[in-house]
Formats: C-alpha cells, structure tokens, sequence
C-alpha cells in the first residue's frame, strides 16, 4: 500500500513533465523540400545537412533552421548562396545576431530583455522571431 501512494504522488508530476517537454519544432515536422536546402550544408561538420529548413528573408538574406550536432538547434543566414552566419544553442534554442544588430530567436531561445530594448519583435515561422529596431 505504501509503494502504491508514492506511485499516486509521483505519476502526475512525471506526466506534467513529459508533456512540457517538445521533441522537435513545427518546422521539422513537414518533409524537407528543394527550397529547405542549404547550399554547402553537407560540408559543414556542426549540422544535419537533411534536417535544414527555410523559414523567411531577413534584411535581403535567407535564414534557416537545423538540427546540429549533439542535439543542438542552429539557425543559418545565408546571402547570395554564402555562409553569412551560424549559430547553435542546446536542445531546442538557439539565438543568433546578426551585423546590422538585429536579432533572431529560435525555438525555446530568447534574448534577455536588456538585450533587446526597443526592438520590435515579428514572428518569421512559427518558431523563429525576428528582432529589429528602428
């Protein structure tokens, strides 16, 4: 009787756990098409090269999401078929800021507050957010 109470009280804390825990973003859900690929991403160690994905323009430049190594998430920014920049947070996050100084949020990552200041923030996906300022 005494196991089966302890079970009781530490069930529902192990359930609430695991369905806050997300395996994957939106974006990785569909399957990848020609428009997802990232050129030279085969060569680049630090990603999965089959789990790149577009998610929109930003100041002229294209930028994806990946999957990295060691399960991290990567963001892309690509201009003119070049690596601009990358960047790679852990699990399901991952920042990036770009030279002009605007910057992207990646799933489950975000910018401190202080950091961002009068930027305004405009989703580009459903799991990257663009912060730009004026």
């Amino acid at each position: 009787m005494r196991s089966s109470t302890k079970l009781l009280l530490i069930l529902p804390a192990a359930l609430l756990l695991a369905g806050c825990a997300a395996t994957t973003l939106p974006e990785f859900e569909a399957e990848q098409t020609d428009r997802d690929v990232v050129p030279d991403a085969s060569a680049q160690a630090d990603i999965d090269a089959d789990t790149t994905r577009f998610v929109g323009e930003v100041e002229g430049a294209e930028l994806y999401i990946a999957r990295g190594a060691d399960d991290t998430l990567c963001v892309i920014h690509i201009r003119d078929d070049e690596w601009e920049q990358m960047g790679c947070g852990g699990g399901l996050g991952a920042g990036l800021t770009l030279k002009s100084g605007t910057r992207i949020e990646a799933g489950t990552f975000q910018f401190p507050e202080v950091q961002v200041g009068d930027g305004t923030r405009e989703q580009l996906s459903e799991s990257v957010t663009v912060i730009s300022y004026p």
